[in-house]
């Protein structure tokens, strides 16, 4: 595991309390395509975006705890501190990525690549849709030294290139809002 989300399991562990409870709410994209994983989803659409549809089954929210009082309540935490979100900063990989070395046998780079350029151009309702549940399934951000109400964030989602053994990412960024 990265250490990036060993030292964020340590932080969430610190704040368990009476209060609040962690109930970790994941984005799950289910691809309305026939296929046993997301690459073999890709290659039985022959690579055509406008076929790779969300199903009705997908969940997009994303929280990691509740409150133990208002179960609508929910909010993300991030083991950074607040100052960090003045610049644009990771938020959730939700959509689909290589992310093992068994997949780099499956789907060669460039094919892949111009999947992820090919959807994040042309499936903007799919990224607004993902984008909006994110957002509104929970209340803000706890960070090390405080707590970000949702209405001081902003949001964008962008291509990473590179972002592992040279395959692209589409990512979920926030920062606080300007001005």
């Amino acid at each position: 595991m990265q250490t990036r989300v060993n030292t964020g399991k340590e932080f969430e562990d610190s704040l368990d309390n009476t209060i609040w409870v962690r109930k970790e709410m994941k984005p799950k994209l289910v691809w309305d395509v026939d296929g046993n994983n997301v690459i073999d989803k890709i290659k039985n659409i022959n690579f055509d975006v406008t076929k790779f549809n969300l199903s009705p089954q997908s969940s997009i929210k994303k929280s990691d705890f509740v409150y133990k009082d208002n179960p609508n309540l929910t909010f993300e935490v991030k083991k950074y501190k607040t100052n960090q979100f003045n610049s644009w900063t990771l938020y959730s990989e939700p959509f689909f990525k290589v992310a093992n070395k068994s997949q780099l046998s499956q789907i060669s780079q460039e094919v892949y690549n111009k999947f992820v350029d090919d959807f994040y151009e042309h499936r903007k309702d799919i990224i607004t849709q993902v984008l909006d549940g994110i957002v509104k399934s929970n209340i803000g951000i706890r960070c090390v030294d405080g707590f970000i109400p949702q209405d001081k964030l902003e949001f964008k989602v962008e291509v990473v290139n590179n972002a592992w053994a040279g395959y692209k990412r589409i990512t979920v960024l926030c920062r606080l809002k300007k001005g």
